[in-house]
């Protein structure tokens, strides 16, 4: 069985040779930019699949550009205990488009997905960096997990905590 990223660049693949055969795809003169800007390629999808069905949904270029923003945060670990650990400070960028950089490393999500409904944190999107790591962002702060958290993307155990803009 592959992985799920071999998965992924597979169907990937499978989905780019099906348009380029039914002549679809990359005319600027009809197809009009969908990265919300900035003359990038990247265009977010959401894989719906990982999350519980119909909590979540493909943000609008709008909504992700509402969400960009530097936030500065804390990096560390939580012990077993659930005792944070500080090890350092960490930036996260989320580009108007969803592109991230972290530790001053872009990376184009796999996935940028947006809860329908807001919960006891507000209304978060999931950014999936890579295959190590995750970032959780929120429309409004909480007093412990700050406005943005989740998993670096680096090393995929380190965890980035108390983001705020």
């Amino acid at each position: 069985m592959p992985t799920p990223r071999l998965a992924l660049t597979l169907l990937s693949l499978a989905a780019t040779a099906l348009i380029a055969a039914c002549g679809g795809g990359d005319d600027p003169a009809t197809d009009p930019p969908t990265d919300g800007g900035g003359g990038s390629s990247f265009t977010a999808t959401c894989d719906t699949t990982a999350y519980t069905a119909g909590s979540v949904e493909l943000p609008t270029a709008a909504q992700i550009a509402a969400y960009a923003g530097t936030f500065n945060g804390d990096e560390g670990s939580y012990n077993m205990s659930g005792v944070f650990t500080k090890s350092g400070d960490a930036a996260l960028v989320i580009a108007s488009d969803g592109v991230l950089t972290y530790k001053d490393v872009e990376y184009e999500p796999l996935s940028i997905c947006i809860e329908k409904v807001s919960g006891a944190y507000g209304k978060i999107m999931y950014f999936i960096a890579n295959d190590k790591g995750h970032f959780d962002v929120s429309d409004e702060e909480d007093a412990d997990l700050g406005q943005a958290w989740g998993v670096s993307p680096v090393d995929g155990t380190t965890v980035f905590t108390k983001g705020v803009k």
